[in-house]
């Protein structure tokens, strides 16, 4: 099924399992970084840019996943050799039962202003 499809995927993101991840690739996938405006054509290059970062590969903590029919999302913490985290949130498109787009944005997480705190509840935010 089209969640433990993405589920697997996401997984294996996060191990590095770079076999696993291009079995469960489209023939045509691509991952677009809108925040850069860059793009990613194979998966020969997302295994360098994955591995030859300068300051070392990035930890992927997946968080949550969801979605219907052709059009999935997941949630996930990025741990950078800096000590920063971001948050990232993959968007993918499904076609012939494999991942055939992927769009992943990228924020660090940003203080709640004071202001709002009366009309607001609090929980405990992802990354601090």
């Amino acid at each position: 099924m089209a969640g433990d499809l993405v589920r697997r995927y996401a997984n294996a993101g996060a191990l590095d399992d770079f076999e696993t991840m291009e079995a469960l690739r489209h023939p045509e996938w691509q991952e677009a970084w809108p925040q850069s405006g860059e793009f990613v054509t194979s998966s020969a290059n997302y295994r360098v840019v994955r591995t030859q970062r300068p300051e070392g590969a990035p930890r992927v903590e997946p968080r949550r996943i969801g979605g219907s029919g052709d059009c999935w999302w997941s949630e996930s913490i990025v741990h950078y050799a800096d000590g920063s985290r971001w948050l990232a949130v993959s968007i993918y498109e499904l076609l012939d039962g494999l991942v055939w787009r992927e769009r992943v944005y990228f924020g660090q997480p940003v203080a709640a202003p004071p202001w709002r705190a009366p009309w607001v509840e609090r929980e405990e935010p992802a990354v601090s």
